[in-house]
């Protein structure tokens, strides 16, 4: 049986279907993983089967309409940017997801592809699921992640942040959508799958832990909340991130765990100024610091770093975080993740999209500290820093890291995709 997973985004929004993948694969599937062309190289060298979709998200995020995405701060300046950039961009994205899909027997969507994926798996006719990182389903527990991260006072309130979210954002997509539908010979859509998954019977596996979001009570029978996904120590092998460096291993045997500072795919337009104030609280807070560069092309701020910062391209967040003080991170769903489950403080400098809601969660937790990257410099960071080390935040990550490592989402999460794949392909009509 083959199973072709989709996602549009950074790595972080891969790699959770590239461990799920590598899962599959053992357990005797045939697995492919869409994904931008720029995530080629780490889709691959994870030894899973590549499929391309057009264009890279990172040439989107460190474009000027990706850097308004990163300074938006509110949903209806988040839709409108991504409207920008989906009218040229959405064609060819499809037509290479059709070919992505060609074989497929099941078909899981992520990341920004749900409505693609989902007509793909009606084009063919085949089991679907939804894989998602952050809330997307509707509910009256709490609201929609990418409109509001405070609960607000009525379930029916909750729900219409959903409703809303959706209102914005389908008529990106839908003339597109919608003219590669008749394309397919399949009738137009005329509001989100989403707003139907449940009567259409589209079974959804939500990869975040129980811990961080309770599982909510009027999720529809079909959603499984597994819990957070972890990369197998095999696949951290083949990415070339099971081993330290011998550098990283003598700063760390050096002096104190140090803190941790990486915005993985996040472009940070004042990069220089940022090291400037890192450097200085190094100092003044007698910490050392490991800045991860990720995306961010570091060379022209390591010559003045000194002993007290040590820079890395990439590592593997599960070895490095039980090792630190506190994580400083961007806020995607499996750096917070990592941290949590290294029972290790987090202070998340959120960007865009579903980072503000992890910021939050984890500030709500006593488990961190959030602070918007709009808001950020040095007074912020170090007042963050500050309460992130704690004893009371050091107690509650401690706790939260404890009850973590006592789950296996990848397993549930696995087991949950073979039972909905045994299943006859779901009815998908037309949302009207």
């Amino acid at each position: 049986m083959r199973v072709v997973f989709f996602s549009y985004g950074t790595r972080g929004d891969a790699q959770p279907q590239v461990a799920l993948a590598s899962g599959l694969k053992e357990r005797g599937f045939e697995v492919r993983v869409a994904a931008p062309e720029n995530l080629r190289g780490f889709v691959e060298r994870a030894g899973v089967e590549y499929a391309p979709l057009h264009g890279s998200s990172q040439t989107i995020l460190e474009s000027e309409e990706g850097k308004r995405w990163l300074r938006s701060g509110n949903v209806r300046a988040f839709v409108k940017s991504v409207a920008t950039i989906a009218k040229d961009l959405d064609p060819p994205v499809f037509a290479s997801g059709l070919e992505a899909a060609r074989g497929a027997d099941a078909i899981v969507g992520g990341t920004l592809l749900e409505e693609l994926s989902v007509t793909l798996a009606e084009h063919l006719r085949v089991p679907f699921t939804f894989a998602h990182t952050i809330p997307f389903e509707a509910t009256g527990a709490y609201p929609c992640p990418l409109v509001t991260q405070a609960k607000l006072p009525f379930a029916f309130l909750n729900r219409a942040t959903y409703a809303l979210f959706r209102t914005l954002s389908f008529p990106v997509h839908r003339d597109t959508l919608n003219a590669f539908r008749r394309q397919l010979g399949l009738a137009p859509q005329t509001a989100p799958v989403l707003t139907r998954a449940r009567e259409l019977g589209l079974p959804a596996v939500q990869l975040w832990s129980q811990h961080l979001v309770p599982h909510a009570p009027d999720a529809a029978p079909e959603t499984v909340t597994a819990g957070s996904i972890r990369v197998p120590p095999a696949v951290r092998a083949k990415l070339g991130e099971a081993e330290p460096s011998r550098e990283l291993l003598a700063f760390l045997q050096a002096g104190p765990p140090p803190v941790y500072l990486g915005f993985g795919s996040m472009p940070m337009p004042t990069l220089d100024a940022f090291s400037r104030d890192v450097l200085s609280l190094a100092g003044e807070l007698d910490v050392r610091f490991v800045i991860c560069g990720g995306w961010n092309d570091t060379e022209a701020v390591r010559h003045p770093a000194g002993p007290r910062v040590h820079f890395v391209k990439s590592v593997d967040h599960g070895w490095l975080f039980p090792r630190c003080d506190v994580v400083i991170h961007h806020g995607g769903a499996g750096t917070t993740f990592a941290a949590a489950e290294a029972g290790v403080p987090s202070v998340i400098c959120s960007f865009f999209a579903d980072q503000p809601f992890w910021g939050h969660r984890i500030a709500s937790l006593g488990a961190g500290a959030h602070v918007p990257f709009v808001k950020l410099n040095r007074q912020t960071l170090e007042a963050a820093l500050r309460r992130a080390r704690s004893e009371d935040i050091r107690r509650n990550a401690a706790a939260l890291g404890e009850k973590l490592r006592a789950e296996d989402g990848n397993a549930r999460a696995l087991d949950a995709f073979e039972r909905i794949f045994r299943r006859e392909p779901a009815r998908l009509p037309a949302a009207a």
